[in-house]
């Protein structure tokens, strides 16, 4: 190949990258939504995400603008350990239940977001193999404490 052939080529490369990064940041490209599936704490249902890549559960909610009022994120890992979060880029409260072996072991309720540079860390109070994230007020409002048990569903 010649100069200006390489020239239109590297040219072409470039509007192509940008288009694609421009249909990502409009969705049209976006990930694959997460897999889903319904919990049962006492009389409550909620349907939930689940986040099971270490990529999506460091994103987790942070950056959106709100979750349904019956909705949430349960973070699942294949071991039990203590569990750190912190409220990095959000922008509505939570509460976060920190799970072992479906059974809420404890309850960090209605966090305040916090920024990029979170200061706050929660965790829990022992290992766990799961952490459900719901509204904050979530669980005052229906009743959920320490010891009740978590029910999964299929998933949907």
């Amino acid at each position: 190949m010649d100069f200006h052939k390489n020239k239109k080529l590297i040219g072409l490369l470039f509007v192509l990258a940008l288009l694609a990064g421009w249909l990502f940041s409009q969705k049209v490209l976006a990930p694959l939504p997460l897999p889903a599936a319904t919990l049962k704490i006492n009389n409550s249902v909620i349907k939930v995400e689940i986040a099971t890549r270490p990529q999506t559960q460091y994103q987790g909610l942070s950056g959106r603008k709100s979750l349904e009022a019956n909705a949430g994120m349960l973070f699942d890992y294949t071991d039990k350990q203590i569990r750190e979060f912190v409220m990095r880029n959000m922008n509505f409260p939570l509460d976060i239940i920190f799970i072992a072996d479906g059974k809420i072991i404890n309850i960090a309720a209605n966090l305040t977001p916090e920024g990029a540079q979170p200061k706050e860390i929660y965790r829990s109070a022992q290992p766990v193999n799961q952490v459900l994230e719901v509204n904050g007020g979530y669980c005052e409002k229906n009743g959920i404490k320490v010891g009740d048990q978590v029910l999964i569903n299929q998933a949907l």
